[in-house]
Order: C-alpha cells, then structure tokens, then sequence
C-alpha cells in the first residue's frame, strides 16, 4: 500500500543506504572515468582529520649547520635556527541535493517503486558531485580570497614553469595567493618547489620519455638517518602518471615502434604504457580543461585528501522546502581539501 506524505520523510531517510538495488543505463556522464573517485575515495589517499578549520601540518626548512671535521683541543661552534615553519590549507565544503514532492505519482505508489526513484535520484546527486570534484581535481582556485573556498586541485600544488625546459625544480608560487601554496612563500623555503619541464615530443625517447626518467630519478629523497616522517618511505606503487588521451596514444604508438613481433592484434599496447611499473592513466577532464597536453607526477604519499570526520559525504533527512509545503529536499554536504605534503617529491611536463 502506498505510504501517507508524512511517513515519507522517515522512509526516505531509512532507505538512503539500505537500497534495494535496480539496474539502468546511466546516459548522463561526460566523463569516460573521474580519477577524483577511483583514487581519492579510500586508501592512504584519503585520510579522516579531526581538530580545528584548516589542516596544518609541520616542514622543517633547514639544517643548523653545525657539522665539521675536528681534532684534539678544536675549540666548540654551535647555533640555533628556526628549523621549522608551518603549511596550512582550509577546508572545501561542497553540497549537493536532490528533492521530490510527496504528491508525485511515484510517492503514492508501492514501495519499490518509491526506493527505485529515490535511488536514481540520490545516484544523479552522486553525479553532479563527482563531476564537480573532478573539474576541481585538475582546476586551481583564482586567488586566496576566492569564496567559496574550492578545491586546491593538483595544478594548484604542482606548478608550471618554462625556466628550464630540460627539467628543475622551479614549480614555484601560485598566481592570486601571495603567501605561496599552503601559506608557505618558495623565497622563504626554497625546496618548496616542484620539478616542472616541457617537451616537445610525446613519442620521442629522447624527449619526453628522458624527461620523464629524469623527473622521477630527481623527486626521490631518502633522508640519511629514518625519522617520522610525513610522507616518507620508497613504494614504487604510490606513483601515478595523469595526462590526455593524446599523450598516451603517442607512447603506445612509441611502444609498437619498438616491437617487431606485434601480431595480429592492431590494439596490442592500449592501456599498457607504465612508467616504473605503474600506469599512465588518461584523464579525460585533462582534455578539456588543458591544450598543453601536462602529464602529471604525482606520488600519493604526498598528494591526499583529507576531510573532517563526521562531514565527509554526509546526507541529511529530508527537509520541507520553504513555500512548497509538499516538497521535500535532500541534502549532501562534505567537508574536504586536497594537500601536497611534499611538493618536490611531485612533478608537471608540459608542451610550451
């Protein structure tokens, strides 16, 4: 039988994450495939925060200095440095909803059919959600002052620079935010820097793929004594490589080049370039949002989102919309912000 208006509210709240799940065709989606949700969403790339309104988190600078080769009767040096300094990086809120009116046809029907449409609505939310995280992934916000605060997505962390086109650590400060990514200014901590080249040449060995080995060879540190480090360790398996679609056809055509016993498989090397045993993942959003065909280093030690507990991806009950006392609204709000705690352990090619 079908449920009165005002038992909908508690059966759509009770039902949010209790479906019984239904098959359809999801034709609404640009995007082949969101690296936001198939790489941010569990793991040590995504981490819960408890404590106040941004995330900080502890850099130390430089050394005293004090070290020196010595002999019997060397008269004593010693001095005393500020060491550290602090990152910082507020929070992101985004929201998102879907809403339904209790004298629709659908919610004076049966129940199935009323957790069927509430279940293609709450997935449409989802959607728009994971899009818009997404476009942010690979956007940077305009300046510091900018309101709402978005997300700071990778180009955010990872600079761009045409200094030294064969490749160096010059990804420096980002346009609009005059204290430097995470409040911390490259001419005060010169090793915040990223490593950044350009290329010329997607499938050329001697260009691009040198380029590429060079980077990855220069953005690996290991510090001579083991400390608790944020981010710290060797794994070949946190790298990820991130560009468009047409760079990574040029390296699979680079990979056929190299091969005299192809076969019969014209397809052979599609979805097969890795780079130290990891994937070079196309990014569709790249496509569209940059012609200068980037490929992004990025290692996930560093590169995480963090959200506060208790805010991630959390739905609220079902509200009376203002002036439409038949109107119920969903609502979805998430509290997140993506970090790089270790900007020179990650890098940006690029055509220039």
């Amino acid at each position: 039988m079908p449920l009165l208006p005002e038992q909908l509210g508690d059966f759509v709240t009770l039902t949010l994450n209790n479906f019984k799940r239904k098959s359809w065709v999801d034709l609404s989606l640009d995007k082949q495939h969101h690296v936001y949700a198939s790489r941010f969403l569990s793991g040590k790339s995504r981490t819960p925060y408890q404590g106040g309104g941004q995330l900080e988190w502890k850099v130390q600078k430089t050394n005293t200095g004090t070290a020196k080769f010595s002999e019997l009767y060397s008269v004593d040096t010693t001095a005393v440095k500020d060491l550290m300094t602090t990152a910082k990086a507020g929070f992101s809120k985004a929201t998102v909803s879907f809403a339904y009116d209790v004298d629709e046809d659908s919610f004076q029907s049966d129940r199935e059919t009323i957790i069927r449409e509430i279940d293609i609505r709450r997935h449409s939310s989802f959607n728009d959600y994971f899009e818009l995280m997404e476009e942010a992934l690979w956007d940077a916000p305009s300046s510091s002052t900018e309101s709402p605060r978005k997300l700071y997505g990778i180009p955010f962390w990872i600079q761009k620079s045409t200094s030294t086109p064969g490749g160096v650590f010059t990804g420096g400060d980002i346009t609009g935010f005059t204290n430097g990514c995470g409040e911390i200014k490259v001419s005060d901590v010169p090793n915040w820097k990223n490593w950044a080249f350009n290329y010329k040449s997607a499938g050329s060995r001697d260009d691009l793929v040198a380029k590429l080995r060079k980077a990855i060879a220069h953005c690996y540190f290991k510090a001579p004594k083991q400390f608790k480090e944020l981010a710290g360790g060797k794994a070949e398996s946190d790298w990820a490589f991130y560009t468009t679609y047409s760079v990574i056809a040029d390296l699979e055509k680079l990979l056929e080049s190299r091969n005299d016993n192809i076969g019969t498989d014209l397809m052979k090397y599609a979805g097969s370039v890795v780079i130290k045993g990891n994937p070079m993942v196309w990014v569709p959003q790249l496509d569209s949002a940059d012609t200068s065909n980037p490929i992004y280093g990025v290692n996930h030690k560093t590169l995480q989102v963090h959200y506060k507990t208790g805010r991630d991806m959390l739905w609220h009950p079902p509200q009376k919309a203002a002036k439409q006392h038949t109107v119920r609204e969903v609502f979805m709000d998430s509290w997140q912000q993506v970090i790089c705690l270790n900007r020179r352990r990650n890098f940006v090619g690029y055509v220039a």
